[in-house]
């Protein structure tokens, strides 16, 4: 399992703010742990996979349905389930000044600024620590797609984000994106390009604005694109950004655009040989760091008596 939970940065900054405007703040069982002092902060509880961030502010913020507002988070994990582990509970202090000087706050503002869009969040630690600035990473891109010893496998997927366009994937096998269940997929470059294609399509003069997105390249960048409809036209935002892997493919919209099987669609030949061939190399890495034999450390030696 992975030692980083993912958030998305406009999910959790509201909930930074909401404990720093609070006038009081609630006790909670992950400050207790800490043993840190009553301060505005944010709350993680970590079960498996999955990850909730919370505002420890008062008046606590409720939704419109009566639910308490949360922030998603998680990683990948072992299809049908995670392997069961306690669950823990991090206090995340939004004043604490880390060794460097730097306070949460100020590195979820400045990520927001950046058009840094995620947040990783190293759960690695003792019981009872305070996580601060040291322990989150602010990226314009999802890392840690997949376990780096994950097998590929060559299936036609399709998402709702794609209007239920349907293409060919290398699938991480034994792995998905959390309780939805849903497919971690690397695209080989010409079928990114054929997505980019296929989403700025004549279809799309029939939709709303931001229904779909758009995907665009920065040189070898994939940029994904969210529109906002402003009345008298339309504004794009940067939602995220893809960079290619060793084998130059691309997670396009990695859990985000909820990628699942397409088993009515036959895979080209030309297709499935090419994504094949991608995945051997991947094995054979995994199988050769499998059988090779730990470095031995060598023997410590006395000082010789002159």
């Amino acid at each position: 399992m992975s030692n980083r939970l993912w958030f998305r940065v406009e999910d959790v900054l509201p909930l930074a703010e909401h404990a720093l405007a609070c006038p009081t703040h609630r006790l909670t069982r992950a400050q207790l742990a800490a043993g840190e002092h009553n301060t505005p902060a944010l709350t993680l509880r970590r079960a498996g996979s999955e990850g909730q961030l919370r505002s420890n502010g008062v008046p606590v913020w409720h939704t419109p349905h009566g639910h308490e507002q949360v922030a998603h988070g998680g990683a990948w994990r072992p299809a049908g389930g995670s392997v069961s582990e306690p669950d823990q509970h991090l206090y995340l202090p939004l004043r604490h000044t880390d060794p460097d000087g730097r306070q949460l706050i100020d590195v979820l503002r400045a990520g927001r600024a950046l058009d840094r869009n995620w947040l990783a969040i190293d759960t690695e630690t003792w019981p009872g620590c305070t996580l601060d600035a040291r322990h989150v990473q602010l990226l314009d891109h999802r890392a840690d797609i997949a376990p780096p010893n994950a097998r590929w496998r060559p299936v036609m997927v399709t998402s709702p984000k794609t209007g239920d366009g349907v293409y060919p994937a290398l699938v991480a096998d034994g792995y998905d994106t959390g309780e939805d269940g849903h497919l971690i997929c690397r695209f080989h470059p010409h079928t990114v390009r054929q997505m980019a294609t296929d989403l700025a399509g004549p279809w799309r003069a029939g939709t709303m604005p931001g229904e779909y997105p758009l995907l665009r390249f920065d040189g070898t960048t994939a940029v994904l694109l969210e529109e906002t409809d402003l009345g008298d036209g339309t504004r794009l935002d940067v939602d995220d950004r893809c960079y290619p892997d060793r084998d130059g493919y691309y997670s396009i919209g990695a859990y985000r655009w909820l990628w699942h099987t397409s088993p009515t669609d036959v895979m080209p030949m030309r297709d499935r040989l090419r994504l094949h061939l991608t995945a051997l190399p991947g094995r054979l890495r995994g199988i050769t760091a499998t059988r090779r034999p730990p470095r031995q450390t060598p023997a410590a030696h006395d000082d010789p008596p002159f």
